[in-house]
């Protein structure tokens, strides 16, 4: 009878070698690049005015307005009381990744009626709720960002 080996120990051990260093070449390829842009995000936070009052509870959200940036890429923040917020991408309070930015800003009062909550329509100025209007722009840098004031008129 015969018996017929497809592989021998030392065949079995150069392939073993041979994909261990593809796995390794791989790897290296791997991790050696830069993240996206929009992955590294920077503190940033600010101040929103109108008429020279702070605005409370106010949703402010930034459009890129680099263009490679994909759209889930949207940061935003919620105003305290005082009209400052702080601005978050993935997770609250992360901050925003570097490049500059149109931002709009909306203040819906909530309401409750009838034991159903509501929000009454934006009370700011219309121009500051949509990208293509608003003439609000923040730049966020590569470090701890102080947005100057957001005032609105």
């Amino acid at each position: 009878m015969l018996s017929h080996q497809i592989f021998s120990p030392r065949s079995s051990s150069a392939a073993a070698a041979l994909c261990g260093s593809f796995l390794t070449l791989m790897m290296a390829g791997c991790g050696g690049s830069a993240p996206p842009p929009w992955e590294t995000v920077y503190p940033a936070t600010g101040v929103v005015t109108y008429r020279g009052k702070p605005v409370a509870n106010a949703d402010i959200v930034l459009f890129p307005q680099d263009e490679t940036f994909p759209d889930t890429v949207r940061p935003r923040a919620k105003s305290t009381e005082d009209g400052t917020f702080s601005v978050w991408t993935w997770q609250r309070g992360d901050g925003a990744p570097a490049g500059n930015y149109k931002a709009t800003i909306v203040h819906n009062e909530i309401v409750i009626s009838n034991g159903a909550m509501g929000a009454k329509p934006n009370d700011l100025p219309r121009k500051y709720s949509q990208p293509d209007t608003t003439d609000l722009i923040v730049r966020i840098d590569p470090e701890s960002n102080q947005i100057p004031p957001l005032e609105l008129k």
